[in-house]
């Protein structure tokens, strides 16, 4: 159930990226693991992936030297990647090797997070006729722009804040005020979806907007009870359509 308090007012959507927009490939990963003499089942990553999202917020994500690390935004997603494939099955002695010549050569070829929800485009073309302004504000590799348009899915958004291009990484204030600011939007008129508490709730709420998780998984459950939990992306939309419309 979507709260009408949620979704009232909002002159501006501010959208995560992964896990939000565009879903992790968990069968291509378990695919790339199996090719590589690992293993490792599908559901397997969807229970790690929340894993690895808990061990994110107490800093205990993995963290490894590979050649690509430097590239923008590369180190913070393989710390992701590497450890929910880790805590899968994949040795760690090996994650380094395999993250420079399998994961992330793939990844550039095609984010591993790219499964688009059902309806997606449709809602937020809704939500965006009714007069709100939808923009991605997402650390990534700055390649969203690319992927987004390879999936058909660039036009159904106002403005993509990608940190790999901007320089400024969430839960930093100053990403979410890139968004704001190309609208003009005071940030008590911006709700924020993510499906991080550390990267995408605390920082929209430290810009003053509202905020809630998207958790499809149930990766959160017990966690942050005082952070509204939403279905998705589409569903927030279509709220928030309704509402304008009354």
């Amino acid at each position: 159930m979507i709260s009408g308090e949620l979704v009232a007012g909002v002159d501006l959507l501010c959208l995560d990226a992964g896990n939000c927009v565009i879903f992790c490939d968990h069968a291509r990963v378990a695919r790339l693991c199996t090719g590589a003499g690992v293993a490792i089942d599908a559901q397997a990553l969807v229970r790690t992936e929340g894993e690895a999202k808990q061990l994110q917020e107490s800093g205990g994500l993995l963290d490894f030297e590979w050649p690509h690390m430097t590239a923008p935004g590369a180190r913070g997603w393989a710390r992701m990647v590497g450890t929910f494939v880790v805590r899968a099955g994949f040795p760690r002695d090996e994650i380094a090797d395999f993250t420079e010549s399998v994961l992330w050569p793939e990844h550039v070829k095609k984010n591993l997070y790219s499964v688009v929800p059902e309806g997606l485009g449709e809602a937020l073309d809704a939500v965006r006729a009714r007069g709100v302004k939808v923009a991605i504000v997402s650390n990534s590799e700055g390649m969203l722009d690319r992927l987004f348009a390879d999936l058909g899915i660039l036009r159904h958004f106002d403005t993509v804040v990608d940190s790999g291009k901007v320089g400024v990484e969430k839960p930093d204030p100053r990403i979410f005020r890139i968004a704001l600011d190309r609208f003009g939007v005071p940030a008590e008129r911006a709700l924020m979806l993510g499906d991080t508490f550390v990267t995408d709730i605390a920082g929209a709420r430290a810009a003053g907007m509202r905020a809630a998780l998207v958790d499809p998984f149930g990766h959160m459950t017990g966690r942050h009870l005082d952070v509204p939990r939403v279905p998705g992306v589409v569903e927030v939309a279509r709220a928030i359509a309704a509402a304008r419309a009354s």
